[in-house]
């Protein structure tokens, strides 16, 4: 909370000390916001009289702020109230900036201009703001709802992401050895490929001695997105086996969007790098019920 410029008991004394030039009114008056930009109600202030602006509701009071705060010989902020005397006297004309923030609602802040006029000073301003109709509340809870809607969507975008991993944690996951990893380009691989509506604009690779791991740049062609869920790889000769993870670069991929999806495969242990990214196997890359799905024959896992 603001303190004043002055000590308690001077507050009282300005109070009852009033100066004969300026005539208060005492039973105060009232100012009704509209809400409109560039609303700014006059407060009319002159030394040795002290203004409460009595609000209807509660206000930050650390978010205070008054214009030449160091010409009021009292500032007193409360939950509700703001009240101020200047030192020296505001000239015709001259106004200063008061701001009032709101706890909640609509408009949620306020600036009123302190000013001086000789003859004349407030007592005590009752503020007020008008109560919501039914159409703002509607316009408010639609735009509340926009809100939610768009950040739904943002969370599932960033549930989608790969977890990021430093090289650090990868070395320490035991991933990759002293050995490394090799990787390598499924050119072929990408020109035989078959899908519904689903294109393969790249298919490269990497390989470690215990795993795999098929990177393909997918285009939608199709006029709907495509979500991929699951995988499944089969060796040459052999029977097909679900892949241990499927990451894609964002949750599903729009229509003409072109997105990487990761396959990894866990693999029988190898030896010497020359064996990685050698046994050929196909990949099919489904969304969840399977429907749309897109098929690489022939990659080097």
């Amino acid at each position: 909370m603001f303190r004043p410029f002055t000590p308690s008991f001077a507050l009282a004394s300005l109070m009852v000390g009033l100066t004969a030039a300026a005539q208060v009114a005492p039973a105060g008056r009232s100012v009704v916001l509209t809400g409109k930009t560039g609303e700014s109600p006059l407060i009319y202030l002159a030394p040795g009289v002290v203004t409460m602006i009595r609000l209807d509701a509660r206000i930050i009071p650390e978010s205070i702020q008054v214009e030449g705060r160091a010409r009021f010989a009292v500032v007193e902020v409360g939950d509700q109230s703001v009240t101020l005397s200047p030192a020296v006297a505001l000239g015709p004309g001259e106004q200063l900036a008061l701001r009032v923030t709101y706890r909640e609602d609509s408009p949620s802040s306020v600036v009123f201009l302190l000013t001086g006029q000789p003859g004349t000073a407030d007592g005590l301003v009752n503020v007020s703001r008008p109560q919501q109709t039914f159409e703002a509340c509607r316009v408010e809870l639609a735009a509340t709802r926009e809100q939610c809607e768009a950040q739904a969507k943002e969370l599932e975008a960033l549930k989608a992401r790969p977890a990021a991993l430093s090289p650090a944690a990868v070395a320490l996951a035991g991933f990759v050895d002293k050995q490394g990893m090799r990787g390598g380009e499924f050119r072929q691989g990408c020109l035989e490929a078959r899908g519904v509506e689903l294109r393969p604009a790249r298919c490269w690779g990497l390989g470690g001695a215990t795993w795999s791991v098929v990177v393909l740049e997918v285009s939608n062609t199709g006029g709907k997105p495509w979500a991929p869920e699951w995988a499944e790889v089969t060796p040459a000769g052999g029977e097909p086996r679900r892949a241990r993870t499927v990451l894609s670069g964002q949750a599903t991929i729009p229509p003409d969007g072109v997105v990487g999806v990761a396959v990894e495969v866990d693999m029988p242990a190898r030896g010497e790098p020359g064996e990685w990214l050698r046994a050929p196997h196909a990949v099919r890359v489904c969304n969840g019920d399977g429907s749309r799905c897109l098929s690489v024959p022939k990659v080097m896992l």
